[in-house]
């Protein structure tokens, strides 16, 4: 039985190692002692893995067999999860597909918001409105179009204060597909970061690169902000397969040097905590891979 709580299944999972690894489909099937035909089916979600399926998969690619399966095996709620009442996470839709942007509300103002990554930026500008908040900055967490998309409607719509500030990394400013006013319109996140303390937020950037090689994540009011960096109990893919180190070495890092009770803001899928992720997630509990 698959977590049909989660963004990513178990298959998807394993294709995301099998391609962060550069192992193809018949060497890692070979090595797990499994066909490729089945590995095929766990693969694209026709069968469902068994835990020692798993644990045989494991090694071969590098993560923690069992961790993975007490999770994706299993139809185990994600964690619950107490969020400070200054974020609001907003449920969004790009081209049907399910993404996820967040406000972040100032503690002295609550009508002053900054919008954490866009949701592509459909129908945002009337949510936005609904909510009745002016933004005083944009916080790109990559450049992928699902993610910052739609960021220069908002900008003509009347919905943010003067000279808003647009975070997006050097390295990801190319990707946005709507970007039409060239990179002089970003602002470097840690600069960004420092103007917008001096107007009252406190906002902290944490790099995360290897889903893309901008991906940030931010932190404020006790959320750690991460895009596709990390879902419960999955990650995005890497960027290619040589970033793949790099992926893993950044989760790593933002989950050993926060507490256990931070909550994480995926931009798809439920939220999570630093806690559990550190528990069950395979993109965490990585080893040496048997075959490489």
């Amino acid at each position: 039985m698959l977590n049909m709580h989660l963004e990513d299944q178990a298959g998807d999972v394993l294709k995301k190692f099998r391609y962060g690894r550069k192992l193809s489909l018949k060497v890692t099937a070979e090595a797990a002692k499994i066909s490729p035909d089945q590995l095929r089916s766990f693969e694209s979600g026709e069968i469902a893995p068994q835990a020692n399926d798993l644990m045989r998969l494991g090694k071969v690619l590098g993560f923690d067999g069992a961790a993975m399966a007490s999770l994706h095996l299993h139809p185990t709620p994600p964690p619950a999860v107490r969020l400070s009442p200054r974020v609001l996470p907003l449920e969004m839709s790009y081209g049907g597909y399910a993404v996820r942007c967040s406000l972040i509300l100032h503690p002295a103002n609550p009508k002053r918001a900054l919008l954490v990554d866009t949701g592509g930026g459909e129908g945002l500008t009337q949510r936005l409105a609904r909510e009745g908040v002016v933004l005083e900055g944009i916080l790109l967490t990559h450049g992928h179009d699902d993610h910052g998309g739609g960021w220069t409607e908002l900008l003509s719509a009347g919905m943010t204060g003067d000279d808003l500030p647009v975070l997006l990394a050097r390295e990801d400013r190319s990707l946005l597909e709507r970007n039409h006013t060239g990179s002089d319109a970003f602002m470097d996140p840690e600069e960004g970061c420092r103007l917008l303390e001096k107007k009252g937020w406190s906002v902290k950037v944490l790099p995360a690169p290897g889903h893309t090689r901008g991906s940030v994540a931010y932190l404020s009011e006790e959320t750690l902000f991460v895009g596709d960096t990390l879902f419960c109990g999955s990650a995005g893919r890497a960027w290619t397969p040589e970033d793949f180190p790099e992926q893993l070495s950044s989760i790593r890092h933002l989950l050993s040097v926060l507490a256990d009770e931070i909550v994480l803001i995926p931009g798809h899928g439920p939220l999570t905590t630093v806690g559990y992720e550190r528990t069950v997630n395979p993109f965490v509990r990585t080893m040496a891979p048997s075959l490489s």
